[in-house]
């Protein structure tokens, strides 16, 4: 597309902040509620207080070189210090995204080609030993109510904490044994630093999934049964929060004498089991939701000391 000497000169005069105004109005229209509100947070917090005022053809890579060093050593909004790897390469990803849009749009150069991204620590996600998930599972077993059956079926599907807060009871097909993953649902931070939970379309395209359920949780679950729109969790019209659970689930984990984890180590102690019971990595990617399978591998899936061990006593057998 060939741009008019209008077009070109009108995008040298503007801003790095009158660049990202525009790149969000168009942005709204694709993406969903949450991630909107994050690319907001992003730019009105750590983007425009650095780069906003500043004409975006004045800038070079340099420039944001810079500007990650900068996050990286004092990018906090306390002031008490750097950001992490992780959060600095979510800023620059936008500050890049601006900048294919001033290229785009306006025939500018991209400001962001060869700017090094700080290195993100690969942290390998915790799994339930296998005494801390059978004695994990006795007590949800022994004390089978609702909240705690929910949590067995994640253990069982590998759902995210979202997805079960957003789970109603016409999600769970019972005569297939089956549920749909429809909806999720979060806490996000809005333009004016309130917050609310909003209910929403799964992650990706590809988690919007149906799952299969054990028949054992499906009968543990008959047991609670409510009308067909009310959120299984809530057993209202609004759903249970995310946090409210995690909490919830640390109490259970108190109960059972199991060191802290995040709800989502139930995730990945269901993919490790299936790797374990040596379910081909396409059936268990799509059954976590993955768009790709090297998702599944480099995210949840490792070998455990015992899988090394049932491989290598294969080499004598």
């Amino acid at each position: 597309m060939t741009l008019s000497l209008l077009t070109v000169k009108r995008g040298k005069k503007l801003t790095v902040k009158e660049l990202g105004e525009q790149w969000l109005f168009h942005k709204k229209m694709s993406v969903k509620q949450s991630t909107l509100c994050n690319y907001i947070r992003l730019l009105n917090d750590h983007i425009y207080p650095y780069l906003g005022d500043k004409k975006y053809t004045a800038l070079n890579k340099n420039d944001i070189n810079q500007f990650v060093s900068y996050l990286m050593s004092s990018g906090r909004k306390d002031g008490t210090g750097g950001l992490s790897a992780s959060m600095t390469r979510d800023i620059i990803k936008v500050v890049r995204a601006v900048a294919k849009y001033a290229q785009l749009e306006y025939g500018l150069k991209n400001i962001c080609e060869g700017v090094v991204m700080p290195k993100v620590k690969k942290t390998e996600a915790k799994a339930l030993t296998d005494k801390e998930r059978a004695r994990l599972e006795r007590y949800l077993n022994g004390n089978p109510s609702l909240h705690n059956v929910c949590i067995l079926l994640c253990l069982y599907t590998g759902l995210r904490i979202g997805e079960l807060c957003g789970l109603q009871w016409k999600d769970i097909d019972f005569w297939r044994g089956c549920l749909t993953v429809c909806r999720t649902v979060q806490r996000i931070s809005l333009e004016d630093g309130k917050t609310i939970v909003s209910i929403d379309c799964p992650k990706t395209e590809t988690s919007a999934r149906r799952v299969y359920i054990p028949a054992f949780i499906l009968e543990m679950l008959k047991n609670f049964k409510q009308k067909q729109d009310a959120f299984i969790l809530s057993g209202k019209e609004k759903p249970t929060e995310p946090r409210a659970l995690q909490s919830r689930f640390k109490r259970i984990l108190k109960n059972c004498g199991i060191a802290e984890i995040s709800f989502h180590s139930l995730r990945h102690t269901y993919a490790t089991m299936c790797v374990e019971k040596d379910f081909d990595i396409k059936t268990l990617s799509e059954l976590l939701g993955h768009s790709d399978v090297k998702v599944t591998l480099n995210t949840y899936v490792h070998s455990s000391d015992k899988l090394k061990r049932k491989y290598v006593r294969r080499l004598v057998c």
